[in-house]
């Protein structure tokens, strides 16, 4: 099965509900993501995708395969990125960022431990960038 690159049908396919999750790749998901992100301002572009996969992997009978904290950094990622750079299309997105498309390039922000727990599969974690406690740096608390 070839891969697809239609990322633009892609993605009006996955917020209208008509995806199919076969060979939905990780590229694909990326390029997906990009073509939302430029459609939408981001937190809108956010919420659309999220709840567009979620939606994809409950009608594909997966919903255990939904994970808010991984979803959540990869648009985050890839906003930033669009934030920081011009790009001219999703593909010469994809191929200046082939990083985000590594093998467990999330690990380089949060545990791993962390991205394979229920409470990360249900809502977006954040991992703090200290050990110091949960209210540390808090001024005035």
């Amino acid at each position: 099965m070839n891969e697809r690159t239609d990322y633009a049908v892609m993605a009006a396919e996955l917020s209208e509900g008509s995806l199919q999750p076969q060979g939905f790749t990780h590229r694909a998901h990326l390029g997906v993501a990009y073509e939302i992100l430029s459609r939408h301002e981001v937190f809108e572009g956010m919420a659309v995708y999220a709840r567009s996969l979620r939606r994809l992997t409950e009608t594909a009978g997966v919903p255990e395969k939904f994970n808010a904290t991984v979803t959540l950094a990869f648009l985050s990622l890839t906003a930033e990125r669009m934030a920081a750079t011009n790009y001219p299309d999703t593909e010469t997105f994809l191929d200046s960022n082939a990083d985000l498309l590594q093998p467990g390039v999330l690990g380089r922000y949060f545990p791993a431990e962390t991205l394979a727990s229920d409470l990360a599969r249900r809502v977006p974690v954040l991992v703090p960038q200290n050990t110091a406690g949960p209210d540390a740096g808090l001024a005035g608390k």
